[in-house]
């Protein structure tokens, strides 16, 4: 069992502080970088009309999807207690990733949802670059949502360092997907 995921007792407290706050830290930092960085990249592609649809309704379009898929899971599972010793910590673990896996499925009946809604609402055709980016974001939401089971695992079992990978990996391949796609294959921008 690592260090993180053991009862912190009265002096280790103490010691586990900077260790905690250094991971949290840097946890923080690269889940707002990362996007930063590549949403850098892809306003230099832009015109003014096209950042403000960016900026904005992309933004959103995202949050709603990756809230509405992953929150309600997120705040259940924490609740959920599987710190035990030895074997039945794992069952537990197990059992507790089974229940972790459902929010992929709805992330993709969200995402589906989401599009629809937005393509009818819109009255879009899928050749209009739009909807082509709905539909990219879209893709990009749900691998992020991939890593969202070790996530939650990693949070419940106070696992920083498993957070912090898979928080950081899972932002940094919804980026890579939405620039690669976007920028790169689909040019959909000026």
């Amino acid at each position: 069992m690592s260090d993180s995921s053991k009862p912190v007792q009265g002096g280790d407290r103490a010691a586990n502080l900077p260790r905690t706050f250094k991971y949290l830290l840097a946890t923080q930092f690269l889940s707002r970088g990362i996007p930063f960085i590549f949403n850098s990249w892809i306003v230099r592609h832009l015109t003014e009309q096209d950042y403000a649809l960016y900026a904005v309704q992309f933004h959103l379009f995202i949050t709603c999807i990756l809230f509405l898929s992953r929150e309600g899971f997120r705040r259940a599972c924490m609740r959920a207690d599987i710190n035990c010793d030895g074997a039945l910590m794992a069952k537990n673990a197990a059992k507790f990733l089974k229940v972790a896996w459902i929010c992929f499925p709805l992330g993709i009946l969200v995402t589906i949802l989401a599009c629809v809604f937005i393509f009818w609402w819109q009255e879009l055709s899928y050749s209009s670059p739009y909807a082509q980016a709905i539909l990219i974001h879209g893709f990009a939401c749900i691998l992020e949502l991939l890593a969202e089971p070790l996530y939650i695992l990693s949070q419940n079992l106070l696992l920083l360092k498993l957070r912090l990978v898979v928080e950081s990996a899972a932002t940094l391949l919804r980026c890579i997907t939405t620039y690669a796609l976007i920028v790169k294959l689909v040019n959909m921008v000026n």
